[in-house]
């Protein structure tokens, strides 16, 4: 069944085809247009052009990545006509290295160019360290020097070590940040009724880290689900503070589908479960995956300054029971909406070389397949 239903709807795409015809875009507030893995340029190549078909239809348009919100300023300033090099503000303003890649610093200067806006979606530090936004909240709050003071004791550039400092710590010192981020947050609410909604925002995705950083401590599902929290929070805020803008959002693609994810010992809520459940069909999902090509992927390593490395891996056949194994091995797009609960429908998408499991035609409303992909010249080298 599932393999009639390709045939009959997957629509391949020609180099500069846009991904989507503008009319399908009709009604939609957010796309989210997902990845496999990050730091593979047929990836970002493919969000820049539905970015350009976006642009090119004369509305407000902001590209929302995952990355880090108050890092994120930078860019958002750059883009605005501020000083600086790309490749600088890139490097700066892009956090989990995202802004090495020659594809995204290319779509950065486009967007200069274009009008196109940019907010980070993410915790701040590449989910490591909340100090870069501690650092960028008025020096005049209440609790933000005692805040730094007792996340330095603890916070490292490298996340696994961040986890395990924090965990080490007493539980009342892991009781008293929490409860200096709720006042910090009680008085941001409740005492500075025309307080800049960038930094009220900052202050809530700090709460949500100090909320991700107790989920790491206890081994609960609280450590994923307030990130993603995060995540969902921020397409909230910028649907807000731009009203009347499309957003595309540039995400792993487990980050942005619409159904829970459910593994062994732990359930959570995406980003994208979160907005479906509020958008509906203002929302749109889509997977973005290969067929074949290789692909950036983590490593256990005690080496490593992080205790992981970064890799590069082939990837091998897909699986039959994966998304992949119905793809054409060709550019190309398949909306999954009509094969929702056909018997044989795929019950697995690539992560990096590895799968997510659970049913994909529940979980995305679109597939792009990409036939074969490459990676960032940086991990090359």
């Amino acid at each position: 069944m599932f393999t009639a239903y390709v045939t009959d709807n997957f629509h391949p795409l020609s180099t500069e085809e846009p991904v989507f015809p503008l009319d399908d875009l009709t009604g939609v507030r957010v796309v989210a247009i997902g990845e496999s893995a990050h730091w593979v340029p047929e990836y970002t190549q493919l969000r820049h052009r539905l970015l350009r078909s976006l642009a090119s239809r004369g509305g407000p348009v902001v590209f929302a990545l995952e990355s880090g919100f108050s890092e994120g300023r930078l860019v958002s300033e750059w883009l605005a006509g501020g000083p600086g090099d790309v490749r600088a503000v890139a490097d700066e303003g892009l956090t989990y290295r995202m802004g090495r890649c020659a594809e995204m610093r290319a779509q950065l200067t486009w967007a200069r160019s274009a009008g196109v806006a940019y907010a980070g979606l993410d915790l701040p530090g590449s989910a490591a360290t909340p100090l870069p936004t501690l650092r960028r909240l008025p020096a005049e709050f209440p609790f933000v020097d005692e805040l730094i003071t007792r996340t330095e004791k603890f916070a490292s550039e490298h996340a696994l070590h961040t986890y395990a400092a924090y965990a080490a710590l007493d539980e009342a010192d892991r009781d008293a940040l929490t409860a200096r981020w709720a006042s910090l947050s009680a008085w941001a609410d409740v005492q500075v009724p025309g307080l800049d909604p960038v930094v009220r925002h900052e202050v809530r995705l700090g709460v949500l880290f100090d909320q991700m950083l107790r989920g790491h401590a206890t081994r609960s599902a609280l450590a994923a689900a307030a990130r993603d929290r995060a995540l969902a929070e921020t397409v909230f805020w910028l649907l807000d503070y731009h009203p009347d803008a499309t957003i595309v959002l540039g995400a792993a693609n487990g980050h942005l589908q619409r159904t829970p994810i459910s593994v062994p010992g732990l359930r959570v809520s995406p980003a994208g479960h979160h907005l479906a459940a509020r958008l509906g069909s203002a929302y749109l999902a889509v997977a973005v995956t290969a067929v074949a090509g290789r692909t950036p992927t983590r490593r256990p390593s005690p080496s490593a300054p992080g205790g992981v490395e970064i890799a590069v891996a082939d990837l091998e056949p897909p699986r039959p029971d994966a998304i992949e194994a119905a793809l054409p091995h060709r550019l190309g797009r398949l909306d999954l909406r009509g094969a929702r609960g056909l018997p044989d429908a795929p019950t697995a998408i690539r992560v990096q070389d590895t799968y997510l499991e659970g049913p994909v035609a529940d979980a995305y409303d679109v597939v792009v397949g990409v036939p074969s992909t490459t990676v960032s010249e940086w991990l090359e080298t």
